[in-house]
């Protein structure tokens, strides 16, 4: 692959290209979903495509997002060349690129703050994201894909999203997929406190499910799961009872609500497999709700007689009604994460001074260092000791003075002109 370097080496780039439910359906998000077991493949291909190495990969069922810094390539190039390595990673030949997002350097951090806060979730205020953009960062961390930029930024994000959901009401009412389906399903089937629930799927999405849903009344909830231990963990917590996951087909006839939430990348519960047990219930209403992504329902068991299908992108009238009761809360928020970007900003643009610091520091005692030396030969230890005094005395007076004109020149170095200027003038490395 042709690499385009970046002329101004000096320059770190922090950009995150992502697909979310805004700008793609779930069969397109679909395709571009990340296990965790691909965290690592992935970033080797990467590094092997592009040079770039420091990473956050964040999927979820509404979102795969890459945040990334580098300083190998213009903005533009990064992104083309991260683009076409997810293609080639996903296997996806289909041109996507329309459906992809990025934003670079100020743009990528008010993003990441905005999606950790739960502002540009599909349930505004949503919990559930901030847990995974933490599992995610910690994942990537512990694989030693993160930077001391990244760091940084995530831990702000972490602060940016605690500060709205404590400073502001968009916690209040619901605050996620799983809760908003709920919703719905209470809809559709005129209330679920008399209905059974059969939950397939024992991870964070489907217990949350189950708690929104057990909190509505329902008693009657049987779990199934791969690792029986977790399904039994989870059956116990509701009073409900398990079922074998390897056999579960035939117990789906016997639920008024199926929430499915698993890693599976190809559907788990096909049309095929209703059908041929809708002669023993004949006219039993039904509600699946498939909180995966990859599906887990294949698409043709919406079109079996009594039964609604509820997925991630079926939930527009609930978010319709929840954006509106949140609206003064989102401003509120967004005067916040003013300040926590404005914040990590001036961090960020604070570490192009570094260099120039360090050099300044240096090269001034370098040159105390040198001075004193032959002066020490021609004079006495008391003389030598009064002078070694003054000469540090003048040097740090010096050097903070220089370093203080340093920032007001660059304005803490966001004046990247300034910078190189000065970098020149003194011919710092």
């Amino acid at each position: 692959m042709f690499l385009i370097s970046n002329p101004d080496k000096d320059s770190i780039m922090i950009g995150v290209i992502g697909i979310s439910y805004k700008t793609a359906p779930v069969e397109i998000r679909e395709k571009f979903s990340f296990s965790k077991d691909e965290i690592i493949p992935f970033s080797e291909l990467l590094q092997e495509e592009t040079e770039i190495s420091d990473l956050v990969l964040v999927s979820t069922c509404n979102r795969t997002e890459i945040y990334f810094s580098q300083d190998k390539h213009d903005n533009q190039t990064a992104f083309e060349l991260m683009y076409e390595v997810i293609k080639k990673f996903k296997g996806v030949t289909d041109h996507c690129w329309h459906y992809f997002y990025h934003r670079s350097n100020a743009g990528a951090v008010r993003h990441l703050f905005e999606v950790s806060s739960g502002l540009d979730s599909l349930i505004i205020g949503e919990d559930q994201i901030i847990g995974q953009i933490k599992e995610a960062y910690l994942t990537c961390t512990e694989l030693a894909l993160t930077d001391a930029i990244l760091m940084r930024l995530f831990q702000k994000s972490f602060e940016a999203g605690k500060r709205v959901r404590t400073e502001t009401e968009i916690k209040l009412g619901i605050t996620s997929v799983s809760s908003a389906a709920v919703e719905m399903c209470n809809y559709l089937l005129n209330g679920v406190s008399d209905k059974s629930v059969l939950l397939i799927g024992a991870g964070e999405t489907g217990t949350l499910a189950l708690q929104n849903i057990h909190k509505k009344g329902v008693k009657q909830i049987a779990v199934t799961n791969r690792t029986t231990e977790k399904a039994e963990k989870t059956a116990t917590k509701y009073e409900g009872t398990t079922i074998p996951f390897e056999s579960f087909e035939k117990y789906l006839h016997g639920y008024d609500i199926v929430m499915i939430a698993t890693s599976s990348t190809s559907p788990l519960i096909t049309a095929e497999m209703i059908k041929r047990t809708l002669h023993i219930r004949p006219n039993h209403k039904q509600v699946y709700i498939d909180l995966s992504v990859p599906r887990n329902i294949e698409k043709e068991v919406a079109e079996i007689p009594n039964i609604e299908v509820l997925g991630v992108d079926d939930l527009q009238e609930i978010v319709n009604q929840t954006t509106e009761k949140k609206k003064d809360s989102a401003e509120k928020a967004k005067i916040i994460l003013d300040e926590v970007v404005a914040d990590f900003n001036e961090w960020l643009a604070s570490r192009s001074l570094r260099p120039a610091i360090n050099t300044i520091t240096s090269n001034f005692q370098a040159i105390n260092h040198e001075e004193l030396s032959t002066y020490r030969k021609l004079s006495t230890p008391e003389m030598q000791e009064m002078v070694d005094d003054y000469a540090q005395h003048l040097t740090q007076r010096y050097t903070r003075l220089l370093i203080k004109n340093l920032k007001d020149l660059t304005d803490n170095g966001k004046n990247i002109d300034s910078l190189k200027i000065i970098n020149d003038l003194f011919k710092f490395a």
